[in-house]
């Protein structure tokens, strides 16, 4: 049965593009931009009106000109909807049936609100603040730029023709095909004809651009521009982008088809990255670094956002979603697809362990929750994608890829890619296209295993019930399966929740062949052997393949807690990562919890420890603002004593020949010291002499090494807490020309310890030193520090509503919903999500944040529960800490 899709609210189908012919003219005095725009189009039906996407734009005139004909239809009546962001055409004739070009003239806005077409700031070599113009159209802003049918079904080509002062240099999607100079001294540069694609996927940047270049061995010329200066931070990201290409050339079985791959770092950006195609946009921090001084986790989140957004060149670009409600096909395959690809790159970092310890935590966090969206969600207006653009799509999406290729294994899986690319390169799909495909080279059935994971919200609990390793003579273990909820709450109707759920079982010498758990709450497994004399331990969702919680019996966790070292890091962070969410699900007793904690007293591994440092932040939370103060005390005395001993055999100075690993071992470790362990003497000496030489040539990136730097800026922030340190980060913050440093200072800024410091911090957030696009990082910090940085926050976010929705509500909701969820993020009491909730419904864009409201509401009362629940256990005694 087709799909039914007569909820969506799109453009009437009686007149499709095929040719955009775009030309723009930006003034960068004034701020605006003239434009014209000939849209090649088929008149499937006669009609006297044309109706496309604008907005903010200013329609001079429009003129239909039907093909092979020298007669002209001028529009006679022209009428915006400006919140339906769509303009009518009429016309005095109906016009005929089949080919025709529509006319249209008009005038922008070269905005600030890194939207549509923007102006970016940047300074340039001399020292003088400059614009450039750049752009960024997803989801819905390239009818800010040009009249067209936004919406990602409706493919066409683009010619594009930009006009600005000589000297200045001029990008897009496709290499140059023309260029010249007007008698006014302006240059007149066009672009080659880009493939059929989306609106959303054209780009071009006009500006003072530095770039460095090389090819792939298939000749497809890559190069990485950036502005005045930068031009030695761009070697990394250029040999990451060709490797990436290459790979992805070869796995995907179908060579990226344009002649050319540019990227671009962006001053001003939105997000984090925008995969245009053949002119990838980003931020300057998630694509330059000095490769020899830039910090472990920064090279390898630059290394996979850039495998992220060029696997968007095949996932996106080259086959494209039909609507927004398969967004996650866009955004789940490339979340999967970078840890993918960066770990063919770079094996020796071992990301899937970062991949199971971040990306799939998130999912989990966000999925665990009622007012979680299933992966697929409908969407009726394209605006309410900006709300889906979220954990669910990206982490869970990435999930269930991963879980997918561990049932299928890479060759069927790749096989299965390779089909789905070949069958609808330059066309649109949705789920089942690629459920489809992958069955197809398979064998299996993955459309009915699939369904309860993307039409379906949430994910099952498997809650063993009986321990293998106690019934001799028997394979089997009996296993229950429910819907898991952050909060434990129980509905009715719950029950009729269930997964198709792959089950990958391992003991601590063998694993079993694939089974799968068919949709029902109850069944008996087979272990596949793995509960055979001498293993020591059996573990379910062996390697964390599948986005699930296991909640395993008192005797099979002592058993876990005994061995931890011999189980794979990926499973040491997943029985972490469970067993708190257990917890605080009221599941198990969060004593539970503490012996486990303490059974990592040898943990080497960088991406347990962060799992380690995340689990006792969420647990910190509860404790010490729902418990009283001696438990509190020790509690931060627990903390300080296993992450200042692990710390103190890394040391504060890397070592000749550290591992990138390694390195992010030391970073890890040292940011929760800076948390638990600042007030010691020596710390906050040896912290406060690297400040100053820090602060004595902030520019000088061999002075105070990146992996210690944001901790080293926080330890001294919080220890001493003067004016005279906040004046000496705030100093630097404005010299200095990494990204990356700047972020450090803005997070030991939100750190401050003082309420007058606090404050002081929240109003130069607000301050013009600080870009849009960072406006988010000091109060992001400072809710989490505590209860009085969360009050601090909600009550500047109150008071200040008008000044934070300008900057960033205007932009898009998928970056003002960061403000709705720093909110409450630091809250643990009913109380306080019902100020949170009144609140944010006072406000007239409610509907809009409607959803990530929900779930920031109901985070908070899940740790209301938790705090309960924490009150009635042994944990809630200081000795438990000892």
């Amino acid at each position: 049965m087709p799909k039914d899709t007569s909820y969506r609210v799109l453009l009437p189908s009686d007149v499709q593009p095929e040719k955009y012919d775009l030309t723009l003219e930006p003034d960068f005095e004034r701020f605006m931009f003239d434009g014209s725009v000939k849209i090649t189009v088929d008149v499937q039906e006669a009609t006297d009106s044309i109706t496309l996407h604008t907005k903010e734009l200013m329609i001079a005139s429009a003129k239909f000109t039907p093909a092979d004909s020298s007669k002209s239809f001028a529009a006679n009546d022209i009428h915006i909807k400006v919140k339906e962001m769509t303009c009518a055409f009429g016309f005095a004739e109906v016009l005929p049936v089949g080919k025709g070009v529509l006319e249209i003239e008009f005038r922008g806005i070269l905005n600030d609100k890194m939207a549509g077409f923007y102006r970016s700031q940047y300074t340039d070599s001399k020292g003088n603040k400059k614009h450039m113009a750049t752009t960024q159209f997803e989801a819905i802003d390239a009818r800010r730029c040009f009249p067209c049918w936004d919406e990602p079904a409706r493919k066409a080509v683009f010619v594009v023709t930009l006009i600005f002062p000589d000297g200045l240099t001029a990008l897009s999607n496709m290499p140059q095909s023309a260029s010249e100079i007007r008698k006014d001294g302006k240059r007149v540069e066009t672009f080659l004809q880009t493939p059929n694609m989306s609106t959303y996927l054209l780009a071009f940047c006009i500006g003072e651009y530095e770039y460095i270049g090389d090819q792939t061995k298939s000749g497809v010329v890559c190069r990485i521009f950036c502005c005045p200066g930068s031009r030695a931070k761009c070697a990394y990201a250029l040999k990451t982008c060709i490797r990436s290409l290459e790979f992805y050339n070869e796995f995907f079985g179908v060579p990226y088809p344009l002649p050319k791959l540019d990227m671009i770092a962006i001053p001003d950006f939105a997000a984090g990255a925008m995969e245009n195609w053949g002119l990838v946009t980003y931020r300057e921090v998630a694509l330059l670094c000095d490769e020899k001084t830039v910090g472990a986790s920064q090279k390898q989140r630059i290394c996979s956002v850039i495998a992220h957004e060029l696997a968007h060149q095949w996932f996106g670009n080259l086959v494209t979603m039909g609507w927004w409600d398969d967004l996650w096909l866009n955004e789940g395959f490339a979340n999967w697809m970078q840890t993918f690809a960066s770990d063919k790159l770079h094996p020796e970092w071992n990301i899937w362990e970062t991949y199971v310890g971040m990306e799939q935590q998130r999912a989990l966090q966000l999925d665990a929750l009622r007012s979680s969206h299933p992966i697929q969600v409908p969407i009726k207006h394209a605006e309410e994608v900006e709300e889906v653009f979220d954990a669910i799509s990206y982490c869970k999406g990435g999930s269930v890829v991963r879980m997918i290729y561990a049932v299928l294994g890479e060759e069927k899986f790749q096989e299965g890619l390779q089909v789905y690319f070949k069958r609808h390169s330059y066309g649109n799909t949705e789920t089942t296209d690629l459920w489809k495909a992958w069955s197809e080279v398979s064998g299996k059935d993955i459309g009915t295993m699939m369904r309860s994971w993307t039409e379906q919200m949430g994910f099952p609990v498997l809650k063993v019930l009986t321990d293998p390793l106690e019934t001799p003579g028997t394979d089997e273990v009996e296993v229950e399966q429910k819907w898991f909820l952050a909060d434990g709450s129980v509905e009715a109707g719950d029950e009729k929740k269930t997964w198709m759920v792959p089950m990958l079982i391992a003991g601590s010498k063998r694993k079993a062949a694939v089974t799968f758990f068919d949709a029902g709450s109850t069944a008996k497994i087979s272990c596949g052997g793995c509960n055979a004399e001498g293993e020591k331990w059996l573990k379910f969702n062996h390697g964390q393949h599948i986005p699930i919680r296991v909640q395993y019996p008192p005797s099979m966790l002592a058993r876990f807690a005994a061995d931890l070292q011999s189980m794979l890091p990926e499973d040491r962070i997943g029985l972490l990562s469970d067993t708190f969410a257990l917890c605080k699900a009221g599941a198990m007793d969060p004593i539970e919890l503490v012996k486990l904690l303490k059974g990592f007293d040898t943990e080497a591994n960088d991406k347990v420890w962060s799992e380690l440092s995340s689990v006792l932040d969420g647990l910190g939370k509860i404790v010490r603002q729902g418990l009283d103060d001696a438990v509190a005390n020790a509690y931060v005395s627990f903390c300080a004593k296993i992450f200042g001993a692990a710390f103190a055999k890394v040391g504060w100075d890397t070592k000749e020949g550290d591992s990138d690993n390694e390195k992010k071992l030391r970073s890890t470790l040292i940011g929760s010291v800076a948390k638990y362990c600042y007030k010691d003497a020596a710390v906050a000496a040896e912290a406060k002499k690297r400040f100053q030489a820090f602060i004595a040539a902030p520019n000088d990136s061999s002075v105070l090494s990146a992996d210690i730097r944001g901790a080293v800026l926080s330890i001294v922030m919080k220890a001493e807490g003067t004016d005279a340190v906040f004046d000496q980060l705030v100093a630097a913050h404005d010299i200095v020309t990494d990204g990356a440093v700047k972020i450090n200072i803005y997070a030991a800024i939100g750190d401050a310890p003082t309420l007058a410091l606090k404050k002081r911090a929240l109003d130069w957030t607000l301050s013009e030193n600080v870009r849009s696009q960072d406006l988010i990082y000091i109060p992001a910090s400072m809710a989490v520090g505590g209860r009085e940085g969360a009050e601090a926050v909600f009550g500047w976010i109150q008071s200040e509503y008008g000044q934070i929705y300008g900057r960033l509500g205007t932009t898009s909701m998928m970056l003002f919903s960061s403000v709705v969820r720093i909110s409450g993020a630091g809250f643990v009491t009913a109380d306080k999500a019902k100020e949170v909730e009144a609140f944010w419904k006072s406000r007239e864009l409610y509907k809009m944040i409607q959803k990530a409201l929900s779930q920031v509401i109901e985070g908070i009362m899940s740790n209301a529960g938790f705090v309960g629940r924490m009150k009635t256990s042994e944990a809630a005694k200081p000795g438990a800490w000892a």
